[in-house]
């Protein structure tokens, strides 16, 4: 028999923010419901699941214990658990953006944290931050942060931290906003070292911080404003921006269609957090032609 040991964990989407948000920018993520995880027991299978997830749960246990989050966590819980059955149930690609560590890590923490839960956003996600640095060697914590709490999170100009609702009324101008399968992996942390090494150089990080932080925060105030001509504007900056400086992160496999969405203007592309892989972000104003010009690839279109 299966026995639920938490509830479901959506995905998530970073909208924007990728790598300015290490440099001080705004950022906002999103839960996307498409994807999901949950913790299991199953009580069947006489000891340890044979789930693939044992194995990486198991290793996750003992760098937990090895970090001393056994103040936060109960790790004593957890390893009774993964001998009883406990594996991590999910459908969200592995290495695609989509927040798989996330989700985990908010499965985790929902079912083993030691006391009740009353911190702050800003503490949730410093602790978020710790628990997920396994997976990527350095993270912002907002992932899980976003999956734990099933809410857009606004990381705003002054670093403050709230959960927002986006309205379907601001979308004006009927901006759509769609995924695009690239049907490659992309790993993040070599991804975030080049970024870290790159920003090293003082044409580089002038760029981030001169062009690149200014872009990625008008495209929040944009979007949160409901100005969706200013909106489609500052995208085109974004994705020209990321063409230029962040080549580097853009799989072979898009990088076309990437270049004909700048050419035409029917649509723009971005990363979906680090990338190199998985799913890129695309903006329209144009459907039709958009799915005319990208009909040999998969799609996906986020509610708004």
């Amino acid at each position: 028999m299966i026995t639920e040991k938490g509830p479901v964990f959506n995905s998530k989407i970073l909208l924007f923010g990728e790598y300015s948000l290490m440099k001080g920018s705004m950022a906002l993520c999103i839960p996307y419901a498409k994807f999901t995880g949950q913790l299991l027991i199953d009580n069947s299978s006489e000891g340890r699941s044979k789930h693939p997830s044992v194995v990486y749960l198991s290793e996750y246990l003992d760098f937990l214990e090895k970090n001393n989050f056994d103040q936060i966590i109960n790790t004593q819980e957890f390893r009774l658990d993964i001998e009883r059955g406990l594996y991590f149930n999910l459908n969200i690609p592995i290495s695609y953006g989509l927040g798989s560590s996330g989700a985990i890590v908010a499965a985790i923490y929902n079912s083993y944290f030691l006391q009740e839960s009353s911190n702050t956003l800003s503490e949730l996600k410093t602790i978020f931050s710790r628990m997920e640095s396994y997976y990527h060697g350095k993270s912002s914590g907002l992932d899980p942060l976003v999956s734990y709490l099933n809410k857009a999170v606004l990381l705003a100009e002054n670093n403050k931290l709230k959960t927002i609702e986006l309205s379907k009324e601001s979308n004006k101008n009927d901006i759509s906003i769609f995924l695009i399968d690239t049907k490659t992996i992309g790993e993040t942390q070599p991804l975030v070292n080049w970024f870290l090494e790159k920003y090293k150089m003082e044409s580089y990080s002038s760029a981030i911080q001169n062009q690149l932080v200014p872009i990625n925060n008008n495209c929040i105030n944009n979007l949160l404003s409901g100005n969706d001509d200013e909106l489609f504007s500052n995208i085109k900056s974004l994705s020209e921006f990321t063409f230029d400086y962040f080549n580097q992160m853009i799989p072979k496999s898009v990088e076309k269609i990437w270049k004909s969405g700048l050419e035409t203007g029917n649509y723009y592309l971005k990363l979906c957090g680090s990338g190199g892989g998985g799913m890129m972000l695309g903006f329209t104003n144009d459907i039709e032609n958009t799915l005319h010009k990208l009909r040999n690839y998969e799609i996906h279109f986020l509610e708004r």
